[in-house]
């Protein structure tokens, strides 16, 4: 990892805001968001473990290592922390791949892009807010909050994968302006879509095109994928989660 790479983030990042909600219950606490220092990696270990055990099945959340925490705390990547008070609530990671050799999440790879791009990718790769905290839109605010850090380092091809059993991930990542792109397996049995955005802007959709399908409809959401089609937008009818698959118009 080269000196540069460890530098190019901005470390006085810090956003500010109240939460409005605690184990389902109404309250006024102010929060504060900052990046993370290594010393943070057992906290940020524990959130993610009391993640896994509350998941409604095996696979929804990958099971991340100790080495992949605190390989993105510095070099290729940084960790969002959100504090109410001390007291860590939530983190995302943001992946900054240095190159090729990088040794976690080939989302570059998968997508097709080339090799020159690899100092242009930033990875939403890991996010997580303790239960009692969950409801006040902190998912949502730590994927906008790296993006806003990958476009401060010029970082433009943004990538991210999400369960489509875990409706509450992939509907924050389309919210704040990815888009499905394809699907993938993680370490072999773990479906995820592919979403991605190129923060220099994107292609608009062909709405003449648009196509809405249940989520569990993967065999033809696959074939949308294929034919060129990106996933967009959530539609609920007749109590039924959908997506809305579109064309992009050609540049």
């Amino acid at each position: 990892m080269s000196l540069d790479h460890r530098i190019e983030v901005p470390t006085d990042f810090c956003r500010i805001g109240l939460l409005t909600r605690r184990d389902g219950q109404p309250v006024q606490v102010p929060f504060f968001a900052r990046l993370l220092e290594p010393a943070a990696l057992a906290e940020v270990q524990d959130i993610h473990q009391e993640a896994l055990r509350r998941v409604p099945e095996p696979g929804l959340v990958r099971v991340d290592s100790e080495a992949f925490f605190a390989h993105h705390f510095s070099g290729e990547g940084r960790t969002l922390g959100v504090f109410a008070g001390d007291r860590l609530i939530a983190y995302g990671i943001l992946g900054l791949p240095a190159g090729p050799d990088y040794r976690y999440d080939r989302f570059l790879e998968d997508l097709g892009l080339p090799a020159s791009e690899w100092n242009r990718m930033a990875q939403l790769i890991g996010v997580a807010v303790r239960p009692e905290w969950r409801g006040n839109g902190l998912h949502r605010r730590l994927c906008e909050w790296r993006l806003e850090l990958a476009h401060a380092v010029h970082r433009w091809q943004v990538a991210a994968v999400s369960a489509p059993g875990n409706p509450y991930s992939w509907r924050n990542l389309l919210a704040v302006g990815l888009r499905i792109k394809g699907v993938k397996w993680l370490s072999g049995d773990q479906l995820r879509y592919l979403l991605h955005a190129d923060l220099r802007g994107s292609s608009l959709l062909d709405p003449a095109s648009v196509v809405t399908i249940e989520v569990s409809a993967m065999a033809e959401q696959r074939r949308l994928l294929a034919a060129g089609y990106w996933g967009y937008a959530v539609a609920m009818e007749q109590s039924v989660l959908r997506l809305r698959y579109a064309r992009p118009l050609p540049p």
